[in-house]
């Protein structure tokens, strides 16, 4: 089988590791590739213009991240109140998030501490 990547855009009021049921519903963009390196080019270069558009930003485990703006919040009727709206980032291999090695978790990181 031949290994397929893909970095994966959503919108959300979950945080992208979460994987909720109807998560696919929450994706806006994909982009896929055939070589792993091409993937995390994309995927560094997406970091870099989100953290432009939005001020915060987490990381649980280096394939996902969430951007988001302490003032885009929407209402959600399912349950009656306000939530904070998250912009998702998402690096997979063969259908499930990458393993991050250590030279790309460094490029993350310096990607997130700049200013």
């Amino acid at each position: 089988m031949e290994n397929t990547w893909k970095v994966i855009l959503t919108r959300s009021d979950a945080e992208p590791w979460w994987f909720f049921d109807g998560w696919k519903e929450d994706i806006v963009k994909e982009w896929d590739f055939q070589d792993r390196e091409s993937a995390i080019t994309k995927y560094l270069s997406e970091i870099d213009r989100l953290k432009e558009q939005w001020p915060k930003s987490k990381s649980k485990t280096f394939n996902s991240i969430a951007f988001w703006n302490p003032e885009e919040i929407e209402f959600c009727e399912a349950c009656d109140d306000d939530v904070q709206v998250y912009h998702g980032i998402l690096l997979f291999e063969q259908n499930q998030p990458m393993a991050i090695n250590e030279q790309t978790k460094k490029h993350v990181i310096q990607l997130l501490e700049q200013d």
